[in-house]
């Protein structure tokens, strides 16, 4: 009996499409996390919190600078890869490096020669060197995310996974130097990512010229024009998105300090953890899945998409649960006690986070469906109100102000497009069992947070909140449809019709 277990789960391992799709590309993804997180707790040991809060400050412009500068290109290069031919995409290459270098150029001699701008923009002074520092990091990431961006559109998983080893193997080092040996303060963060991207981009330039040959009618505006014409469209929703999640460390710099944007942030970072080894993975291999089911069978993507919802807010509320067993201890063993309030937000801005995870999968009938200027709605609404109520709450409340009012953007962004999907595709949800297991899990998350901030022997909090951890699972697999599920994907290799309420 054990053997036929052993080989239906080897099975299920090696035929489920999602199974699969968690290969190369998740792989790398977790890579960037893990060291994502490591080099965030050495940042943390070595920078007080007001020089974390200009690395935010900094890192927010450079994502938008990024934006404006690539105007999208580099997504609208993808959507025409495999529709036109190869001497097609080597003009498309090249003519895009060259835009993005020309209008780099541009605005880089615009904030050099008024640096004060740069200085305004960020709320607290840099120098010169700095600023060159962040411009050429600009410049490799576009250059970089170009390169690896096509090694996903042309299905080179391994070539991708090594770029990301390189890329985190360069930061890491670079880090070090920087941070721990010459003590540089903040810049180093930007001059790791830099060397690190710098890399990438050199690599990148060694795959493009030995692929897409250049050649002397290499660049074409008129290709260039086409490019445009799809990917400008997309950049305000690009910016809104960037809004929705780094407006409230602007704004909490003007009214507390950087160093309290500096103790937000890492705080942020913890709840993100979560979106970065679980929920990210699993969309891009959800993805894929759904948007075939939808062209061929309509029952079987609303089959898919109330499974999924069914047991997504159990399974992700459960995952929580078990990562704030434990977080207080890993937070103060990692990190040093000035940013130990920044563990206070982790629980709000991670409810906010499995929000949007669900609203990712649910956003998948709105772009099937071709309804994407709904999207840009929906996000300019919630943008909106994050902004509003960020200005409302963090006068009064500081950064718990910021990470109630990201809940409630996320919250609301959930609702319209919840509501919005239905009326596009309705789906018979089952939402008895769904409120019942966000109940139950909420229950055991604020018995388990409770148990955190008693003032407790170490040994005994962890000890008990464990108990209660493995109570919450012998529950959920007892009486909330768990042993049925757990059942039927070994027997099946996926969720029996049986198991839907």
């Amino acid at each position: 009996m054990k053997n036929i277990r052993q080989t239906k789960i080897f099975n299920i391992l090696t035929q489920s499409y999602l199974t699969k799709a968690f290969s190369l590309f998740s792989l790398a993804q977790a890579m960037n996390a893990v060291v994502g997180f490591g080099l965030l707790a050495l940042y943390a040991k070595y920078l007080p919190p007001a020089e974390f809060g200009k690395i935010s400050l900094i890192w927010m412009f450079v994502l938008i600078a990024s934006i404006l500068i690539d105007c999208r290109l580099n997504t609208s290069f993808s959507i025409r890869f495999y529709k036109v031919s190869k001497e097609e995409n080597t003009k498309n290459i090249y003519s895009i490096f060259a835009y993005n270098i020309i209008i780099w150029g541009i605005v880089f001699l615009n904030f050099l020669l008024f640096p004060s701008l740069f200085q305004r923009m960020l709320g607290f002074g840099i120098s010169n060197a700095d600023l060159v520092v962040s411009f050429f990091l600009i410049l490799f990431m576009i250059l970089g995310n170009f390169y690896t961006n096509i090694l996903i559109v042309a299905q080179k998983p391994k070539h991708f996974f090594l770029a990301k080893l390189t890329f985190n193997a360069v930061l890491i080092i670079t880090t070090i130097i920087y941070l721990v040996v010459l003590k540089s303060g903040y810049i180093a963060y930007l001059k790791s990512y830099l060397a690190a991207y710098f890399i990438i981009a050199l690599i990148g330039t060694r795959f493009f010229i030995s692929n897409y040959r250049l050649h002397k009618k290499a660049l074409s505006l008129s290709k260039l024009k086409e490019l445009l014409k799809i990917g400008l469209p997309l950049v305000p929703a690009g910016l809104l998105l960037m809004l929705l999640t780094w407006a409230d460390r602007y704004i909490l710099n003007l009214y507390a300090g950087l160093a309290i944007v500096g103790i937000y942030t890492l705080g942020y970072r913890f709840a993100e953890v979560i979106n970065s080894f679980i929920i990210n993975p699993f969309g891009q291999a959800l993805s894929p899945l759904v948007f075939k089911q939808f062209a061929q069978s309509r029952n079987k993507y609303k089959d898919t998409l109330s499974r999924v919802l069914k047991y997504y807010w159990l399974v992700m509320f459960g995952i929580m649960i078990g990562y704030f067993v434990v977080l207080r201890e890993v937070f103060q063993f990692l990190i040093a006690p000035e940013y130990m309030e920044g563990y206070n937000i982790v629980g709000i801005v991670l409810l906010g986070v499995i929000l949007w995870g669900a609203t990712n999968f649910l956003g998948s009938t709105v772009v099937v469906a071709e309804k994407t200027g709904k999207m840009f709605l929906f996000t300019s609404v919630s943008v909106a109100l994050n902004i509003g109520f960020n200005f409302l709450l963090i006068p009064k409340y500081g950064m718990y102000g910021a990470a109630v009012a990201t809940l409630i953007a996320y919250a609301v962004q959930f609702a319209m497009i919840f509501v919005y999907t239905q009326k596009l595709v309705f789906i018979n949800y089952d939402y008895a069992f769904i409120i019942k297991s966000i109940v139950f899990s909420l229950c055991f998350f604020v018995s388990i947070l409770f148990l955190s901030y008693l003032k407790v022997n170490t040994g005994v909090s962890l000890g008990l909140k464990i108990i209660l951890f493995s109570l919450f699972i012998l529950l959920s697999y007892k009486f909330l449809g768990l042993e049925k599920l757990i059942k039927g994907i070994l027997n099946y290799g996926v969720v029996p019709k049986q198991t839907i309420g």
